[in-house]
C-alpha cells in the first residue's frame, strides 16, 4: 500500500517488535495506593485521560517511553506513556525491542495499533497480551525494507504542527469575538 509520501508499508506482527508483559504494581488496595497526592502517574484500566487514574507520591515501577493497555477492557485503552509511572493490575506494558522507538514513532504506533484493534474487543471478548502479540499492523518501510522511523517521526511532527496552527486560528477567532462583545 502506498503512503502519502509515495513510500510503501508492510505488515509486522506486534510480538516481533515489542515484548508485552504486565506492568509492575504495588499490589495495594486503591485506598492505600491513592492515599497520597503526588506527581507520579498511576496507569489504570481506563480508556480516558491517557490511562492515568491519579498521581501519587510513590516511586515509579515502570520507565516511561512505552505503550500501555488494559487487558480488562476494550482496545481503547492503548496509550503512549511519556513519563515514568506506576503500573496497575491488568495493565500491560508494550516494551520496544529496538531503541529506534522514540516518542513520536511510538505515537504513530499507538495510532496503527488502535486501528488494527478497533471494534474487535469488548468486555465479553477481552483484549489481552497473547492476542496483542499476534496482531498485524502496517508500518512504513524504507527502500531496503526496514521500518521507516524517520517517516513516522516526521508524520507525527506534521500533524502536531497542523493542530497547533488550528488552535492558534481558533484562539484568535475567540479573542476577536470577545473583543466585539465587550466593545474593544
Amino acid at each position: 500500500m502506498n503512503l502519502v509520501n509515495g513510500g510503501v508499508e508492510r505488515e509486522f506482527k506486534i510480538g516481533d517488535l515489542f515484548d508485552i508483559r504486565p506492568t509492575k504494581n504495588y499490589g495495594l488496595t486503591n485506598n492505600d495506593l491513592f492515599k497520597t497526592n503526588g506527581t507520579i502517574p498511576v496507569i489504570v484500566n481506563s480508556s480516558f485521560n491517557n490511562g492515568v487514574g491519579n498521581y501519587v507520591n510513590l516511586e515509579p515501577t515502570e520507565k516511561g517511553n512505552i505503550v500501555t493497555f488494559s487487558d480488562t477492557t476494550t482496545s481503547e485503552s492503548i496509550f503512549y506513556q511519556p513519563r515514568d509511572f506506576i503500573g496497575y493490575s491488568h495493565v500491560q506494558g508494550v516494551y520496544p525491542f529496538s531503541s529506534n522507538w522514540r516518542e513520536k514513532t511510538l505515537l504513530y504506533f499507538v495510532a496503527v495499533f488502535r486501528k488494527a484493534t478497533l471494534n474487535r474487543f469488548d468486555y465479553a471478548n477481552k483484549f489481552n497480551r497473547k492476542i496483542a502479540k499476534e496482531i498485524n499492523i502496517k508500518l512504513p518501510i524504507t527502500a531496503n525494507g526496514e521500518i521507516d522511523f524517520d517517516f513516522m517521526e516526521n508524520f507525527i511532527k506534521a500533524i502536531q504542527k497542523l493542530i497547533i496552527k488550528d488552535l492558534v486560528i481558533w484562539s484568535q477567532k475567540k479573542i476577536e469575538a470577545t473583543k466585539q462583545v465587550v466593545g474593544l
